[in-house]
């Protein structure tokens, strides 16, 4: 139960990472607003198009195999964002933050019934509300801890400047 409320938290965290990431994408790669609302689109596009599937995975696999897909596929797009860093390509990006919500998908569909029936049938809905309550904690704590990680240590604004002109 500890690991599935961990994963609430987790997929709670990546996303309010997004708003931290956009401004940062927008000065790097000198977008548009309308090319920066792409990153939130790649997500819930993958949410979209992932929401099914990641039912047929957790029907045919169970609620276990499903979780271990989800970690792997977002694991994948967490190191892609090591080549797109190196790559300097908005477009990689958008893919790895694809598969990452893809991942998420898949973790957020198996990890809410899989809480429920983690005990008595009548403690169930204590069980997913508890859960679930890590996602907020971690609304409120991933924008405060974002904004001192994300591309803050050691670049001043004349480097962030700068990043879009050596791509």
């Amino acid at each position: 139960f500890i690991l599935i409320t961990s994963l609430f938290f987790l997929w709670g965290f990546a996303h309010n990472l997004d708003p931290i990431l956009i401004p940062h994408l927008k000065r790097s790669f000198t977008l548009t607003t309308t090319q920066s609302t792409l990153v939130d689109s790649a997500v819930f596009i993958a949410y979209f198009i992932m929401a099914l599937p990641a039912g047929f995975i957790i029907k045919k696999y169970g609620y276990k195999i499903g979780i271990i897909a989800g970690l792997l596929l977002f694991a994948a797009g967490s190191f892609l964002f090591i080549p797109a860093a190196n790559t300097q390509q908005y477009n990689f990006f958008l893919v790895a933050l694809f598969i990452i919500a893809c991942g998420l998908t898949i973790l957020e569909t198996a990890a809410n019934p899989y809480a429920s029936s983690l005990g008595p049938v009548e403690t169930s809905t204590q069980r997913l509300n508890f859960s679930q309550s890590f996602n907020g904690l971690a609304a409120a704590l991933a924008p405060i801890i974002g904004a001192r990680i994300i591309l803050t240590k050691g670049y001043a604004d004349a480097d962030l400047n700068t990043m879009s002109e050596t791509a």
